[in-house]
Formats: C-alpha cells, sequence, structure tokens
C-alpha cells in the first residue's frame, strides 16, 4: 500500500483515532498531511536500515520532513509514527557508528520533541518542548521524561507542574 493511498490515510485516521483517546486536554485533529508524510518517512527510514547501498544524500532526502511541528495536531499526528523511530534509530546505531541513518534520525527527533524525547540523544531539542501549550502533549512528555530522565530532554520550566505530577503519581 502507497503511504499516499487513500486506504493508507484511511488507516493513519483510524490509528491516529485510537492513538488521541490517550491524550488528556482538547481533542487534537488528525493532520493528514503530517501523517502522510511522516509515515513515508518511515517507510523510508526501515529501508535505509536493511538496505546498506543507500547513499548519504539520499539518507538526508529520505529522512525529512517539509515543516516542523507548530500545532498540537502536528506533534500528535507525526508521533503516531515518531514513536518508533527512536528504536531505528538504535538498531542503525549497531550495525555501525558513525551511521548516517542514526545520525539524520537524531536530527529529524531534536525537531520533533514529543518523539525525541523516547531517543537516547546526547543533545536536546532544537527549541524548548513547548508542545503549543496542550496540556495532553505536555503531560504525555512529561511522562516520557520521566522515564528515561535524559538530562538533554529535561523539560524547561513551563512543563515543571506536569514532571512533578508524573513524579508524585
Amino acid at each position: 500500500m502507497d503511504a499516499s493511498s487513500p486506504a493508507a490515510k484511511q488507516l493513519l485516521q483510524v490509528a491516529f483515532d485510537a492513538y488521541r483517546l490517550d491524550i488528556a486536554g482538547p481533542p487534537i485533529e488528525f493532520d493528514a498531511g503530517t501523517a502522510i508524510e511522516a509515515s513515508s518517512l518511515v517507510i523510508r527510514a526501515s529501508w535505509a536500515l536493511v538496505n546498506h547501498d543507500s547513499s548519504s544524500a539520499e539518507i538526508k532526502r529520505w529522512v525529512a520532513m517539509s515543516h516542523r511541528p507548530t500545532t498540537p495536531s502536528h506533534h500528535l499526528t507525526a508521533d503516531l509514527l515518531f514513536r518508533f523511530l527512536p528504536q531505528l534509530r538504535k538498531r542503525a546505531l549497531a550495525k555501525h557508528e558513525p551511521d548516517p541513518l542514526a545520525e539524520r534520525l537524531a536530527t529529524l527527533l531534536r525537531h520533533w520533541p514529543l518523539s525525541g524525547v523516547l531517543a537516547d540523544l546526547d543533545t536536546g531539542p532544537d527549541s524548548p518542548p513547548d508542545l503549543c501549550g496542550h496540556s495532553g502533549l505536555m503531560q504525555l512528555y512529561a511522562e516520557r521524561w520521566a522515564k528515561y530522565q535524559n538530562p538533554n530532554w529535561r523539560p524547561d520550566e513551563s512543563l515543571n507542574e506536569y514532571v512533578d505530577l508524573v513524579r508524585n503519581d
């Protein structure tokens, strides 16, 4: 199935509708464009993991989004698929270090902090993970950070109440 086909879009919509039920706060709408682009990226990154003939230039082109997250919809829709990228990166690093796929995934994950907080990266997100002020996304970020506690990804003060809530729970 092509990631941009109507059937793929419908499948992504159904998966997103189930996924967002676990997110507190105001409902987050599905962003079909982000979902299709993210799913295509994950497919290409997975292919690059097993196809050792991929050049660094191809990987750079394949593992890129046309935009960064600017809405709660962008964050959560991409996270539906990007939450699996840290494991893909870990597998790429197990094959060769340094690995162009692992490096590219690290760069991407720093742009998408809701998913990036799941990765064991030496550097933190490119910008503070305010997650567009959505309370449910901030809670999810705090839960993920509390599980891994990577100091480079420590939430800034805007998320302190969520971190405290997670720690006291």
